[in-house]
């Protein structure tokens, strides 16, 4: 890759649970990476019930010795597992060599973002949210004017269907391509 003189697009995949999220994710992932883009994802877990490591691996052993940080290296992985909170903006500076950054959750941050729809009652999410780019639904939109539903927040929103994630991905890189030209 070339030097980069800007930083690397940031989209955020955000909704509530069981919208879909982490498929979009691995599916904008397998898109961005397959047209050779190096793409960095973050998963914010909201319960901080995670494991990296497991029990039986030396990485483990060594966070239960009471380890701060374990660093596991090979020649084409790192995984680094550090006992301490980390910023969004202070992981996204150290992924900033990336081609590319999406962020699975972190609502309330202030990127760019998808917001997965299931169910119409999901809605009301996009009025809390800033930034809003797109919306990835389950359903067309045109099912909620027969609804009577109100149009408020979806008046200036992209509406994309949960089963077009290529068509997605391709919106994507023409738009950030396009604000960045």
């Amino acid at each position: 890759m070339a030097n980069k003189s800007t930083a690397p697009p940031i989209v955020q995949i955000v909704g509530y649970k069981n919208t879909g999220k982490s498929t979009l994710t691995a599916a904008l992932t397998r898109y961005l990476s397959s047209v050779g883009l190096r793409v960095a994802v973050i998963k914010h877990d909201g319960h901080d019930h995670f494991q990296m490591d497991h029990e039986g691996t030396d990485s483990y052993r060594f966070n239960q010795a009471g380890a701060s940080a374990v660093v596991v290296m090979s020649e084409k992985r790192t995984a680094i597992i550090e006992q301490q909170p980390t910023r969004l903006e202070t992981m996204l500076t150290r992924l900033s060599d990336y081609d590319w950054i999406l962020i699975e959750g972190y609502k309330e941050a202030a990127y760019p973002k998808l917001v997965m729809i299931r169910e119409e009652q999901h809605i009301a999410i996009l009025e809390k949210l800033k930034g809003v780019m797109a919306v990835v639904s389950w359903f067309p939109r045109e099912s909620l004017h027969s609804a009577g539903s109100e149009q408020g927040p979806l008046s200036d929103v992209v509406w994309h269907s949960v089963q077009e994630t290529e068509r997605i991905a391709q919106w994507l890189l023409k738009k950030v391509n396009k604000e960045q030209s």
